[in-house]
């Protein structure tokens, strides 16, 4: 069927349905459209499924991570590369190999969608990990330790007493104060270097 006639069947269509007349031409009577196998394959649609999975899970975390937000567009980005790679691929070869090229570059996209789940379970993670270390964290000890820092600047170690005294109002360890003094120590030393 070459293409004059196929653009006929397509008119017949479109006439014959708004004429409602009896025969209208099958799917077969229409020239093969590459895009139509494109969306037509399960691999797609697994695809688009995991896609819309995904899209989902940046919409839940664009709220409180504002970095998923460029994360979002870079993955939009590549994603519409390979789809425009895949539509150039199958309209510029045989019909023969659309199944292989579709399957390909649908793994391509399986393996993007993978790469920024993991990337947005890192970014959740690492956020709740921070929220269980900064609950334990004593800020009035904390508090503490850099007022008592910020008056004795010129000679930053406490002594035996400071350190009682700190760690009955902040109820804090003798310990931990100390490993505070010391890393505020290298803190402020390497600010100041800079």
């Amino acid at each position: 069927m070459d293409s004059h006639t196929a653009l006929n069947n397509r008119s017949k269509l479109v006439v014959d349905i708004s004429n409602d007349s009896t025969e209208q031409p099958t799917m077969s009577d229409l020239p093969y459209n590459p895009v139509f196998g494109i969306i037509c394959s399960s691999s797609y649609d697994r695809v688009t499924r995991s896609s819309e999975r995904l899209e989902a899970y940046f919409d839940v975390l664009k709220s409180d991570y504002p970095e998923v937000e460029k994360l979002c567009e870079h993955y939009h980005k590549l994603t519409a590369q390979i789809e425009m790679d895949k539509l150039s691929a199958v309209i510029s070869s045989p019909v023969v190999h659309h199944s292989r090229l579709n399957n390909h570059f649908n793994q391509q996209r399986q393996q993007l969608m993978t790469y920024f789940t993991e990337r947005l379970a890192d970014i959740e993670n690492q956020k709740s990990k921070t929220d269980v270390i900064n609950k334990d964290v004593n800020w009035t000890a904390v508090e503490l330790m850099k007022d008592w820092f910020d008056k004795n600047e010129h000679r930053p170690f406490p002594k035996k007493k400071d350190i009682k005294q700190i760690s009955m109002l902040g109820n804090i360890t003798v310990k931990d104060i100390k490993t505070w003094f010391m890393f505020e120590r290298i803190r402020r030393h390497s600010a100041s270097m800079e």
